[in-house]
């Protein structure tokens, strides 16, 4: 290896020292909750499968209609605002009334009897660590700055990951250098394990966290969209109009009762599933306003993309289409996008996905602490101490520094 070349691993290898001991805390908050997010989805469906499943009556029973779905949420939330209502084509699957953040009320869609709001303490569990992977936990008047963090260090992470790639790389692939960094192996001291595990696990779950930091920098960032967008050859969103006006929390809860009750939701939903007859789960945000129009999004049972949504727009009154965008009529930079935002959580790729991003989430928070550890060593270790202490053991200073030194070439090297 020439001059330059250990010049610049050098010069990688102490900013993946210094960007890791500084965003490490962090970066481990969120590792460690995404790991308990992942099978999410999952653990929900088995915790609160009494109100989400429910038993199939004889094939070709047709459902109540949504009007009594409706119907049925709102008086066991009369206190409440509904904001939308979700039907999944699985015959076993309840359907789904959102009063929001807090709850979600689900009926049975063959009866129209309600079965109750799930775990409350799953619920709580599951938004507390949402709280923590997003904005660290912190209230909402202290979210813009903790999300600031969160995201910086996302980048952080993607810069760690990418580097550590290149520091993980053997020089040459005999089977001696291979191993240090494909297989676990025993070791003499705590610091050689580390070693080895922080090489181990960073090597195998990199390329995975590459793909979620990447993605999380998109969910984050405008530039990081936009940059998506044109890598995909398609026009970036623009920002005046990436948002579309809506009504605010007050003019919503004047207007939702009387709104709805303008509206046959009956009939409008057999418009939507006219519309995409492959339709596998269909979701009805609710009008704000009296007359407003009506949203569902429709997400395509064909599709190999689990999240392949189009939305359709009716009007209230007459049913007509005010607005229909296929998933297949999106331009490349929109699905990338949308890819994006479901490659984080792993949902992309089903189950599998998920238990990959949960494991290499797991993975991570051993990065961390390992990285950490070594880090925090390597300060001891050049403190001007004739004595150096060694996590509790005196030795000598001079055979510490050779240890450091070697230690030194072996990474460097």
């Amino acid at each position: 290896m020439g001059r330059s070349m250990k010049t610049f691993r050098s010069v990688i290898f102490w900013s993946h020292l210094l960007a890791g001991t500084i965003a490490g805390l962090v970066i481990l908050a969120m590792s460690a909750t995404g790991a308990l997010l992942a099978l999410k989805p999952q653990i929900l469906n088995v915790i609160e499968r009494d109100a989400r499943f429910v038993q199939v009556p004889q094939p070709g029973a047709p459902p109540v209609g949504m009007d009594r779905v409706l119907a049925a949420a709102r008086a066991s939330k009369p206190d409440a605002q509904a904001v939308w209502l979700a039907v999944d084509r699985d015959p076993a699957k309840a359907a789904a009334v959102s009063f929001g953040r807090d709850a979600t009320v689900w009926v049975d869609p063959y009866s129209g009897q309600v079965l109750g709001e799930g775990s409350k303490g799953a619920t709580v569990f599951f938004r507390a660590i949402e709280d923590w992977h997003r904005w660290l936990g912190r209230p909402t008047e202290n979210r813009v700055a903790a999300r600031a963090i969160t995201d910086a260090c996302n980048l952080a992470f993607l810069c760690l990951a990418a580097s550590g790639l290149y520091l993980w790389w053997p020089k040459s692939f005999t089977w001696r250098n291979l191993k240090a960094v494909l297989l676990f192996r025993r070791a003499a001291t705590v610091r050689a394990r580390d070693f080895n595990w922080h090489n181990v696990i960073g090597f195998w779950c990199a390329p995975v966290i590459v793909i979620m930091a990447a993605t999380g920098a998109v969910i984050s960032y405008p530039w990081a969209t936009n940059l998506l967008y044109r890598a995909m050859g398609s026009t970036p969103p623009q920002a005046a109009g990436a948002r579309s006006a809506q009504a605010s929390p007050a003019q919503t809860e004047r207007g939702e009762r009387r709104a709805a009750a303008s509206v046959d939701l009956d009939q409008l939903w057999a418009r939507a599933e006219q519309q995409l007859p492959t339709w596998s789960a269909i979701t009805l945000r609710l009008p704000t306003r009296p007359g407003g129009p009506v949203s569902f999004t429709i997400t395509d049972g064909e599709s190999w993309n689990a999240f392949a949504r189009s939305t359709l727009t009716l009007d209230a009154a007459t049913g007509a289409i005010a607005q229909w965008q296929p998933y297949g009529g999106q331009s490349l930079g929109q699905r990338a996008r949308g890819w994006a935002r479901f490659a984080h959580t792993g949902e992309l790729g089903r189950l599998p996905g998920q238990v990959i991003a949960g494991v290499a989430s797991a993975g991570a928070v051993v990065l961390v602490w390992t990285g950490l550890a070594l880090a925090l060593r390597r300060f001891l270790g050049w403190r001007p101490w004739k004595l150096r202490v060694n996590w509790g053991h005196h030795v000598p200073a001079a055979a510490n520094a050779a240890s450091a030194s070697a230690a030194r070439a072996t990474i460097l090297e």
